[in-house]
């Protein structure tokens, strides 16, 4: 049983949903490795940045679906904390802990303020690489960016 995983990721989401493999322009940038099998720990903690470049990491919707929602615990910026809703326990046993525990939404505002918000990609329909589960389910394809 893995207790703890701590991993990084290119952007969240709005519903915890993680991207691992492309960046917010589309572009990818390496294969997905061994990443999925950290979901199935007990906790998944992803420390990420706010943003990089100036480009906000939380998101409305990932480029690239890598990780559903539900599989991940609590993220971690150097702004703020975010507990996922579905666990609970997590947000009771740090209630009154003096973290600075605030929503995805609220980091999401938080980073746009200061960086703005980026225009999301533009596709083509020729896939390049398809993203599975580790049980072989296609959850999500990378596209060609439109040149």
């Amino acid at each position: 049983m893995m207790y703890i995983m701590i991993i990084g990721a290119t952007e969240v989401d709005l519903n915890f949903n993680v991207n691992g493999v492309t960046h917010s322009d589309g572009h990818l940038l390496h294969g997905i490795g061994g990443w999925q099998n950290c979901l199935h720990a007990r906790n998944v903690i992803l420390p990420i940045p706010l943003f990089r470049d100036r480009i906000p990491v939380i998101v409305d919707n990932v480029t690239t679906l890598c990780g559903p929602g539900e599989l991940i615990d609590v993220i971690i910026t150097e702004r703020g904390i975010a507990i996922n809703p579905l666990r609970q326990d997590l947000i009771d046993s740090v209630k009154d802990s003096g973290l600075p525990i605030k929503t995805l939404k609220e980091l999401k505002d938080e980073a746009e303020k200061i960086c703005g918000k980026p225009q999301k990609p533009q596709f083509e329909d020729d896939i390049v690489a398809v993203i599975k589960c580790v049980d072989g389910t296609v959850i999500d394809v990378v596209r060609k960016i439109k040149a």
